[in-house]
């Protein structure tokens, strides 16, 4: 951040701290949706939707975190599982790699590993997702997607206390 916008900002933040108010709240990126399955309505949390170059075009990609607590990449191009290199990591923490690809635009992780991202998600700032795309063209390696954690606890909390 440049100086000025140093200044500028703590300049409007300085009316709030001599009335001795709070710092506003960052925004969240997390919101929880209801889905309808089968006549059944579900929860989930979804990220905002960051846009990432797939090799060839612009799309959007997005994670989701289901109250069974499966937790999904989302994506509008057809991801490709073949290298094995597609996963997650959470500020500085491991590393973790994808367990299965449903539908080419849906990456799952679950069993035993979504314990761990949930609770990265959880005490984490950013998720940064490793994606690879397109297993019939040529390669074009791999592609990364950048996810802010801010709201998450909170909307997960939300989902795990409303949504039955």
């Amino acid at each position: 951040m440049k100086l000025s916008g140093m200044v500028g900002r703590t300049l409007q933040l300085a009316p709030l701290l001599l009335l001795g108010a709070a710092p506003p709240e960052p925004v969240s990126t997390w919101h929880v949706q209801r889905v309808t399955e089968a006549s059944t309505v579900k929860c989930r949390i979804e990220s905002e939707k960051a846009t990432i170059n797939d090799g060839y075009q612009k799309v959007t990609t997005q994670l989701i975190v289901t109250a069974d607590n499966v937790v999904q990449i989302v994506s509008v191009s057809t991801f490709d599982g073949g290298s094995g290199d597609i996963g997650i990591e959470v500020d500085k923490n491991a590393f973790v790699k994808f367990d299965k690809i449903i539908a080419d635009k849906t990456v799952v992780f679950d069993g035993p590993v979504t314990a761990t991202l949930i609770a990265q998600f959880k005490a984490g700032l950013r998720a940064r997702a490793q994606l690879r795309f397109w297993p019939t063209w040529p390669v074009t390696g791999t592609h990364d997607a950048e996810f802010s954690l801010i709201g998450f606890t909170k909307a997960y909390e939300e989902m795990v206390g409303n949504c039955h």
